[in-house]
C-alpha cells in the first residue's frame, strides 16, 4: 500500500546529506555488505536525519522554512562509525552506521533545529536522546542482527541542511527536497 500527500499535508524531515564521495562509499559498502541479504530494503539515499516533523500542514511549509531559516550552523566535520542494529533494544527493523560527532557540532544542530520548531508548535520532540546514524537499510520484517564489515568511508564536512518531503510508495519513501539551507 502506498501513502501519497493529501492537498492539505505534507510529510517533512529535516536532514544533513552527504557529500558524493561519502555517498559513494557508502554505496559500495551497502552493495558488498547488503543488497544480497534477503529480508532488507536497502536504502536508495542516505542522510542525516536531524528531526522527523511527519506530517504538516502544507499551509504551514512557509513557517517551516522560515523557522529552519533562522537557525545559525558552520560547516562541520563527521566520521562514520560502526554498523548499528537499531533499535538498541528488541527485534530489529534498521541498519544503520553510527556517525562519530566528536564535537559535538551535529547534537548542537540537531537542538538548534528542534528548538526553532518547538518554538512555533511545529514539531513535538521525541522522547529518545537524538542518535546520529545513517539508515543503510530497513528490514522487512523485524529480525536478528548479523555480522557485518565496517565501512571504510573518509571525514567528510556537512554544509547544509535540507527540508525534505517524504512520500510512502511501496518500494520505500521517495525523497524530495524542498529547500536547502547552506552552512554560514
Amino acid at each position: 500500500m502506498s501513502r501519497s500527500w493529501t492537498d492539505d499535508t505534507r510529510r517533512l524531515f529535516v536532514a544533513c546529506d552527504l557529500p558524493h564521495e561519502a555517498a559513494l562509499a557508502i554505496g559500495h559498502w551497502q552493495d558488498s555488505e547488503l543488497s544480497s541479504r534477503d529480508g532488507l530494503r536497502v536504502a536508495a539515499t542516505v542522510h542525516l536525519t536531524l528531526c522527523f516533523l511527519g506530517d504538516v500542514l502544507a499551509a504551514r511549509l512557509p513557517q517551516v522554512v522560515d523557522a529552519l531559516g533562522a537557525v545559525p550552523f558552520s560547516r562541520f566535520e563527521l566520521d562514520v562509525g560502526d554498523a548499528l542494529f537499531l533499535p538498541q533494544r528488541g527485534a530489529k527493523r534498521v541498519v544503520a552506521l553510527e556517525i562519530v560527532d566528536d564535537r559535538g557540532a551535529v547534537a548542537a544542530l540537531q537542538a538548534d533545529v528542534s528548538r526553532a520548531l518547538v518554538e512555533r508548535g511545529l514539531y513535538k520532540p521525541e522522547k529518545r536522546p537524538f542518535l546520529p546514524h545513517l539508515t543503510v537499510a530497513r528490514y522487512r520484517r523485524p529480525g536478528p542482527p548479523f555480522p557485518l564489515q565496517n565501512v571504510n568511508v573518509s571525514r567528510f564536512g556537512v554544509d547544509q541542511m535540507v527540508l525534505y518531503s517524504s512520500l510512502l510508495e511501496r518500494a520505500g519513501a521517495v525523497h524530495t527536497p524542498v529547500t536547502v539551507f547552506t552552512a554560514s
